[in-house]
């Protein structure tokens, strides 16, 4: 009779469970970049992740916990783009046009991720507050060194970000030009008033 490894069959059963949960957890992202929260049901899920209902209250009590869980994922890879290179620069203005670009050019290469970020505000634990965080402070720095004309920090990081939303939103409705990350930054950079001059290289 085989030897029973109970160690390997409790790893075996967690890297299931696991991948069921990821399963469950790309369903609900997938759903939730087509349709706002208050629209996506377990039924809905189940059926997109090919699991039964049972399952999926093993994994998430609730459809807010599912919701909250993506935005949580979502959140992430905003952290994982932006970090450690950012920290690499030591001009904010360099720091924002490389946060700009890398964030657009995901945007641009992933289409689900895209609408996630668009409908970021419905979503719970959305990125949107740690993002606006790093924006305002560099640029509060570049105004601190003189290097914008905007002098409101929280108007430079609202012409920013809503920018880069708008831009995102546009990226989803018709084909994105080849160099369309370096015009949308060209386009905040002037509208935040930097001097050609100032302009960091990208």
């Amino acid at each position: 009779m085989a030897k029973i490894d109970l160690a390997r069959r409790a790893e075996i059963g967690r890297e299931k469970r696991a991948r069921t949960r990821a399963q469950i957890l790309e369903a609900g992202t997938i759903l939730l970049a087509e349709r706002p929260p208050e629209a996506l049901t377990v039924d809905a899920v189940v059926e997109a992740a090919g699991v039964a209902k049972g399952t999926f209250y093993y994994h998430f009590q609730s459809v807010e916990e599912l919701v909250a869980a993506v935005g949580a994922q979502l959140a992430e890879s905003f952290d994982e783009l932006m970090a450690p290179s950012r920290l690499d620069q030591p001009d904010p203005l360099a720091r924002l046009s490389f946060g700009f670009t890398k964030l657009l050019e995901k945007a641009i290469d992933d289409p689900v991720w895209a609408r996630l970020v668009v409908r970021g505000a419905q979503i719970a634990a959305a990125p949107g507050r740690g993002i606006r965080a790093n924006v305002r402070g560099d640029v509060a720095e570049a105004i601190a060194r003189g290097l914008l004309a905007v002098q409101d920090a929280d108007l430079a990081a609202d012409i920013v970000i809503g920018i880069w939303l708008q831009v995102v939103h546009g990226s989803l409705e018709r084909r994105p030009a080849p160099d369309l990350a370096r015009q949308a930054l060209d386009a905040a950079l002037r509208a935040l008033g930097v001097a050609p001059a100032c302009k960091p290289k990208t």
